[in-house]
């Protein structure tokens, strides 16, 4: 296992988006970075520019060729001085992590959502669960955007599960809207050309990750006339379709023996009063997943209630679910405890067990 630098803060995490990976490791000083993955060497740059106004840098890397390699190289050059003309920096340190990619057969998932900045307790339940092959990160881990030191919350939990080893799918949360910057939000976590939401294949494992934004409707006083979901969510009923459009390529390729879809907010239980919001829209994403692509699990956060829900129980409004559906975190702040969920796929099956920092026992 890889050591981290005076100048690292956490271990590298590898997001897994789309067709490739994103590898984001945050740091303490201003730093110039590239990960070298065979003979290839990737940047963080801006359009050619190597960037140090951040700490926290992140580095796009070809899914199959990482998949392929199994290890990866994580170069930096501590900056002295980034002068107009002549800037100087350090001699580059460098740090070797080996990857597993997933592969088929039985698959091992931990699956951690509403940590809101607890860190111990979502990592000592993950440890209960054991060796994992992907972790979950599925929104509001940390309790808002309001301060970017809480984004540190997200890397540290990759950190300690992970060691940069395994690849994370990440959702964003509905208190990861709120506050100064939830606007810069995708320089911190994983996007697919600026979007939270897309599709992934590890494995054998298809998935698709949606987000519904926020739990309330736009004009809602607690979001002071800051946010536009409902075009959000209209904008996502197009993705779905583009999705079915390419099925073959998709949920449909000769390779998936699992497919799941990934959403904060439960988006098939309609709530109730203020939170009674877009049941038109959340119909026709139920309509089309249901319909077109017959998910085998659905997971899912926001409630801080864990629970396996099966079709035509409280959480499937709509009547339309045809899977079972997973609520896999809960914060229990008063009794320092967190309780999170592992997912184990095998042969069409889908074994649930819910883990957490006090109890010895799995349930």
């Amino acid at each position: 296992m890889c050591m981290i630098t005076n100048e690292m803060t956490a271990h590298p995490t590898v997001f897994a988006v789309a067709e490739k990976y994103q590898i984001f490791i945050p740091f303490n000083c201003s730093v110039l970075v590239y990960i070298k993955v065979g003979d290839k060497e990737y940047y963080d740059d801006s359009n050619g520019i190597l960037r140090s106004h951040t700490l926290v840098h992140k580095v796009d890397i070809p899914k199959n060729v990482l998949d392929e390699q199994k290890e990866y190289t994580v170069v930096y050059r501590k900056i002295i001085e980034r002068k107009p003309y002549f800037p100087t920096s350090e001699e580059p340190v460098c740090i070797n992590y080996k990857f597993r990619p997933v592969k088929g057969g039985k698959v091992r998932i931990y699956h951690i959502s509403d940590a809101h900045n607890m860190e111990k307790q979502p990592i000592e339940a993950a440890k209960k669960f054991g060796d994992a092959d992907i972790l979950v990160l599925n929104g509001d881990i940390p309790n808002h955007s309001g301060d970017v030191a809480n984004f540190n919350s997200i890397y540290r939990i990759a950190s300690e599960i992970t060691k940069g080893e395994i690849p994370v799918l990440f959702s964003r949360g509905n208190h990861d809207t709120r506050g100064l910057y939830a606007e810069k939000f995708s320089d911190y976590t994983p996007d697919n050309y600026g979007k939270p939401y897309y599709t992934f294949k590890l494995g054998d494992v298809w998935g698709m990750i949606l987000d519904c934004g926020e739990d309330k409707d736009d004009s809602h006083p607690e979001y002071g006339n800051t946010v536009c979901f409902h075009s959000y969510r209209l904008m996502q009923i197009d993705f779905i379709k583009k999705v079915i459009e390419n099925a073959k390529r998709e949920y449909e390729a000769a390779d998936v023996k699992h497919k799941i879809i990934i959403c904060h907010i439960p988006f098939t239980f309609c709530g109730e009063g203020q939170f009674k919001i877009e049941n038109d829209i959340y119909r026709e994403w139920c309509e089309l997943i249901f319909g077109s692509i017959k998910p085998e699990l659905l997971l899912f956060g926001h409630t801080h209630k864990c629970g396996i829900f099966k079709p035509n129980s409280w959480i499937d409004s709509y009547g339309l679910q045809n899977c079972d559906a997973v609520v896999g975190g809960a914060p229990d702040s008063k009794n320092n405890k967190f309780t999170g969920c592992g997912i184990t796929l095998s042969d069409g099956a889908a074994q649930i067990v819910f883990t957490d920092n006090i109890s010895d026992n799995k349930n």
